[in-house]
């Protein structure tokens, strides 16, 4: 049975080192390797800089065998879903690229009142 944790946070982005010391902390609980959890903090901390400082930010972590998979809402639209499925434009580190590179799967979850669920994967590297 998989684990699960949430919590609740403020988009300010003061809370930015709260938000990655947990995420951190649940990385090391769901046994992933530094770069597995640096990568999570990174696309985690790159999303919530693009969703901008007003609100708060519900984090769901479900911490399985293969990995943890992440769902980070609600946030309001704002360009982030077409940020993330637009082609990107060459050299431009744009949100997509970053989640691209960092974590292994991704998507977007629209609700009815015009907010958004972000969904992200990282898998544990067992290659020791």
């Amino acid at each position: 049975m998989a684990e699960q944790v949430q919590i609740e946070a403020p988009l300010h982005g003061a809370f930015g080192p709260v938000v990655r010391l947990i995420v951190g902390g649940i990385a090391e609980r769901a046994d992933l390797g530094f770069d597995e959890m640096d990568d999570l903090q990174l696309g985690i901390e790159r999303l919530l800089a693009e969703a901008g400082a007003a609100g708060r930010v519900r984090l769901s972590f479900e911490l399985g065998a293969s990995g943890i998979r992440t769902r980070i809402g609600p946030l309001a639209e704002s360009g982030l879903a077409d940020a993330l499925q637009r082609p990107d434009a060459p050299g431009e580190l744009t949100l997509r690229r970053v989640l691209d590179t960092v974590v292994d799967s991704y998507g977007v979850e629209e609700s009815t009142d015009g907010q958004i669920t972000v969904r992200l994967e990282k898998l544990a590297d067992r290659g020791w």
